[in-house]
């Protein structure tokens, strides 16, 4: 979905994001993935004063309600995402409905008046770390409980020839070298084989491995993969909304760098000779 008149900056910022995370909601597979995760800490939600970060239509603050929360703060910062998941809210038997408020501010903003015993998050990008994920490093308060708490970015190296056609040719693939683009190419869901970073709420990012020597391959793959603790819940290409990145492969050894300016957070991607 594009905007295709002229609007105003801001306008197109909130209208933008607001397209963006009405598409995350065609991807049952994560919705469904994040609710049994829910229902398996159901007894620490039970009777807990939770917070939905990023709350978009609430669908998530809701399941919470239904599993006992005692209170759930639907924090979102999208006036029109705000006003979307008060409408829905507002829609719920009256006894689910007064235990969710919607907050509309930043996560990194948000200072609660009691202590957070749950947070429900689903801010993994892309390429695992970025401005979202970051946000989490920087709250002003400290939950028992983060779900998901954990997250990798695993890679792949593949042959081109399996992928290749009329469209996408040697010579294209060719063109991306140091250039990681998602959605290039139809995966196959067999392709991602070892982490390459490692984000742990508590802990932050790490690098794990950036070395491919010794595998055989023109092409190099990422997916991100969301875990909680040890258990994989949603993975890219298997929840349609991570995609995989591709790059063509140009060396043996690659690394990630990711710098906050004041505007974002910017994920800096190259090959080590």
């Amino acid at each position: 979905m594009n905007i295709l008149n002229q609007v105003s900056p801001k306008r197109f910022r909130t209208i933008d994001d607001l397209l963006a995370f009405i598409s995350i909601y065609d991807d049952y597979k994560r919705t469904q993935a994040y609710q049994r995760l829910l229902r398996a800490y159901k007894n620490k939600i039970k009777g807990s004063v939770c917070v939905e970060g990023g709350c978009g239509l609430g669908i998530f603050s809701t399941e919470m309600v239904k599993l006992g929360a005692r209170k759930v703060y639907a924090i979102e910062q999208n006036p029109l995402l705000a006003n979307l998941a008060r409408n829905k809210i507002d829609n719920l038997p009256k006894y689910l409905a007064q235990r969710i408020e919607v907050v509309e501010e930043p996560l990194q903003s948000f200072q609660p008046r009691r202590h957070i015993d749950v947070l429900v998050q689903e801010l993994y990008g892309q390429l695992l770390y970025d401005e979202d994920l970051w946000v989490l490093e920087h709250l002003k308060f400290k939950p028992d409980v983060v779900l998901p708490n954990r997250g990798e970015l695993l890679a792949g190296v593949v042959s081109s020839a399996s992928y290749r056609d009329a469209v996408v040719t040697p010579g294209v693939i060719e063109q991306l070298q140091g250039v990681l683009v998602d959605g290039l190419l139809e995966e196959k869901l067999t392709e991602l084989r070892f982490p390459v970073l490692e984000w742990k709420y508590g802990k932050g990012l790490t690098h794990v491995r950036r070395s491919i020597k010794g595998l055989k391959g023109d092409l190099l793959c990422f997916g991100v993969s969301l875990t909680h603790n040890e258990k994989r819940i949603c993975e890219a290409g298997k929840c349609p909304n991570w995609s995989y990145v591709w790059t063509a492969r140009a060396g043996d050894k690659f690394e990630f760098t990711f710098q906050k300016s004041s505007a974002s957070l910017g994920c800096f991607f190259r090959w080590i000779r």
